[in-house]
């Protein structure tokens, strides 16, 4: 009877592993907004994000003020501004306002009829007071529509209830998994063989969420299809940061189970030799 509890009590863990990997990850990096921020700053020091983003509000710049600045003045102060200390403050800034869209409840008719915009306004004014073009008045909101509809999969509050629930399933998954999998170690009869199971289990939930990035790369790139080129790369580049984060992880957590299951055949020739004297 312990020898199968211990091993129902590892199955249980590693289903538990399962969920709790890729959730909290999910919840750290993209559901939680101060997780998301910090996530997605240092993505502004991406020398290919700077130059799309200096070419978006170049093209911008000349739009709103045609005529009376030269692109030879608007494209080095752009690129001058993406370069600066000032830039992934106000890089993460922008995107975490696109995330409050999405993981907040919309309360307005506009937000519940409208669809995701990027707001690149403080980004021009920056650039117009900070670097040579403090002459050059922009009347308006400059934004850029990052989805092509209402039905999109970016309408205001579309992921709230998902985010709620990936923070739930999450932190649950990970409870159930450390007491099932000390329980199993406390009632196994060969604890370096459970540890070992345990491993096992560790490395089957990191297998999954590697192929659980990939899923999400390709969901993640059809609903930023429909945004204007320079939006939709930086988009572009920002999933494939994250999904690159989370294969990380998941190598990371991979290489845990690899490291248990090593334990647990250690464990176990040790104390065989132990029961051979």
């Amino acid at each position: 009877m312990r020898t199968l509890g211990a091993g129902l009590l590892t199955l249980i863990a590693t289903i538990a592993m399962v969920c709790a990997v890729p959730s909290l990850w999910a919840h750290y990096r993209v559901v939680d907004p101060g997780g998301f921020t910090s996530f997605v700053e240092p993505m502004a020091t991406d020398r290919a994000i700077q130059d799309l983003i200096a070419d978006e509000l170049a093209v911008q710049i000349s739009d709103q003020a045609s005529g009376v600045v030269p692109s030879s003045i608007v494209e080095p102060a752009t690129r001058a501004y993406t370069r600066s200390d000032q830039f992934p403050a106000d890089f993460a800034d922008v995107l975490s306002q696109q995330h409050d869209w999405l993981f907040t409840e919309p309360t307005t008719e506009a937000q519940r009829n409208g669809i995701m915009e990027l707001n690149l306004t403080p980004m021009v004014n920056r650039v117009l007071k900070g670097y040579g073009l403090s002459g050059v008045r922009v009347d308006g909101q400059i934004e850029v529509a990052l989805s092509e509809s209402q039905r999109s999969g970016l309408e205001a509050g579309r992921y709230r209830a998902i985010g709620d629930r990936i923070t739930q399933v999450g932190f649950g998954a990970a409870v159930v998994a450390v007491i099932a999998a000390l329980l199993a170690l406390v009632i196994a009869r060969r604890r370096g063989f459970t540890l070992a199971a345990l491993g096992v289990g560790v490395v089957v939930a990191a297998a999954i969420s590697w192929l659980l990035g990939a899923l999400m790369r390709s969901r993640a790139r059809d609903e930023v299809a429909g945004a204007e080129n320079s939006p939709r790369q930086v988009a572009e580049l920002i999933i494939d940061k994250a999904v690159s984060d989370f294969h990380t992880t998941a190598l990371v957590v991979g290489g845990a189970g690899v490291v248990a299951v090593a334990l647990g055949i250690l464990v176990s020739l040790i104390f065989e030799r132990r029961q051979a004297r």
